[in-house]
């Protein structure tokens, strides 16, 4: 027991010695698009069965994350329900990700965007679970608006439809 007490203890002692050795790390600024993301937001989806109102709450969470949730309404056959989502930006691989889902069963995803940190227009794709609708959503950014455009397709017919947000 004192063994591995000592073993632990001289391990944390080398990882602290480690960590103030290593050269900090420059500070990395928010990508454009997830620093307009922060904010009260409240969106409009009109689709091909009917139309839904939504509010949203998006918080950063470090420098390349955002995380927001809130209540999207009923339209059509789908219930109203909470969501909950994530958005992020890998400067290396110059790639948005966003991360979400609600409380309906089997009602989650991830999806990927290319993108430099200043783009405020990208094309997410569906990456898992895996999409047999092919659904793609163009967003675009702007100071006073979020536009995202879905195309998808459902029982072999082109679907299409648009999501406004607005803050408040």
């Amino acid at each position: 027991m004192i063994i591995s007490t000592r073993l632990l203890g001289w391990g944390l002692a080398a990882a602290v010695a480690s960590s103030l050795a290593s050269p900090a790390r420059a500070a990395t600024q928010m990508p454009t698009a997830l620093s307009m993301l922060v904010g009260q937001w409240t969106c409009t989806y009109t689709g091909p069965k009917g139309t839904a109102k939504s509010t949203y709450t998006i918080k950063k969470v470090g420098d390349l994350w955002v995380e927001g949730g809130g209540e999207n309404g009923a339209y059509g056959g789908h219930p109203a329900n909470t969501a909950m989502f994530e958005f992020g930006f890998d400067p290396k691989k110059q790639l948005y990700i966003s991360m979400g889902g609600d409380t309906l069963p089997g009602d989650y995803g991830i999806s990927t965007a290319p993108g430099s940190s200043t783009a405020t227009t990208m094309t997410f794709v569906n990456n898992y679970p895996e999409d047999p609708t092919h659904e793609r959503d163009l967003w675009h950014y702007t100071k006073t608006a979020i536009v995202v455009n879905s195309t998808w397709v459902e029982k072999g017919k082109a679907m299409t439809s648009k999501t406004v947000c607005m803050p408040g």
